[in-house]
């Protein structure tokens, strides 16, 4: 294990570290909030990298909450791994908790993390105190998936099913004008979000962290995205009514981008699943609801 820097944000330490898993690869990730805390696994979206959280450390800190972050693999600074599917990350996520002698932890993801959540809670369920998926995706391989998404994400779900060789160059393509003027980029989003959103990402340090990690997430260009691309498209093969960890699901009317529907699909097969549903909102909600989110993380694990 690798501990590569500690610095200091608002008071509240952040560590950079790096692993090498089983295989040879480096699975990168960082520290926040309390760390000396109860330690809780935060998933990133895609695209996304361990540079993903709040801004305000200080709302992590103040709940006792160690926040790990990893990068996934071909994401930020983890490495690629070749044809991997959904439910080779749990594996990942285990060696991590080994490597940083944590033995049960929370578990919660966004967007496209939410898959690796469910994937992990039922291969990981024991060492789970409980998880949560935030505006997290549903199975696309299904009918009536893509029911309320808007039209510039309906494009992008279908075209995540197209062959890799065909997608790559694609994606090339469009990350380079992202990382040439990610303002414009940014600009882009706002465009498309919902009122809601467009509120959240007027704050300049919430900006600056959604800058920060998209632009981080293709350090190493974007095939672990193109990767991920091909993994949300195909079933999932987790048998949802098999998760026994208790699941938070957190989802907003206003979100286009992962609609409630993906959320009720998932809380009529997850067992244990403890809906929140919420008028209004949208994809960036969990900006505004980061602390309501980690509580009850923190309330079971205690």
């Amino acid at each position: 294990m690798n501990v590569s820097s500690d610095t200091e944000a608002m008071g509240v330490q952040v560590r950079e570290g790096s692993i090498h898993l089983r295989d040879g690869r480096r699975l990168a990730y960082v520290e926040s909030g309390d760390l000396s805390g109860l330690p809780v696994f935060f998933i990133h979206g895609n695209p996304g990298s361990r540079h993903m959280r709040h801004p305000d450390d200080r709302l992590t800190h103040a709940l006792g909450v160690r926040l790990i972050a990893p990068d996934r693999p071909g994401y930020g600074l983890s490495d690629y791994q070749p044809g991997r599917t959904l439910l080779d990350f749990p594996e990942d996520l285990e060696q991590l908790a080994n490597a940083l002698k944590i033995d049960r932890f929370a578990l919660f993801g966004v967007s496209a993390g939410g898959p690796y959540v469910a994937a992990s809670a039922w291969k990981l369920g024991e060492r789970l105190t409980r998880a949560a998926l935030v505006s997290g995706a549903a199975p696309l391989a299904r009918p009536g998936a893509m029911a309320g998404v808007n039209r510039d994400y309906r494009n992008a779900y279908t075209m995540a099913a197209w062959p890799e060789w065909v997608l790559h160059p694609l994606m090339a393509m469009h990350d380079r004008q992202v990382r040439a003027n990610p303002a414009r980029a940014l600009a882009g989003l706002r465009a498309q979000a919902s009122a809601d959103d467009r509120a959240v990402l007027a704050d300049p340090r919430i900006a600056a962290q959604v800058q920060g990690w998209r632009y981080e997430a293709t350090r190493k260009g974007v095939a672990g995205m193109r990767r991920e691309a091909h993994i949300l498209a195909q079933p999932w093969n987790v048998p949802l009514e098999e998760i026994r960890t208790e699941v938070d699901l957190w989802y907003w009317e206003g979100d286009s981008i992962v609609p409630t529907q993906m959320g009720q699909y998932l809380a009529n097969r997850i067992p244990r699943a403890v809906p929140r549903f919420f008028p209004g909102g949208g994809h960036f909600s969990i900006f505004t609801h980061w602390t309501d989110i980690l509580t009850p993380l923190v309330q079971q694990g205690r």
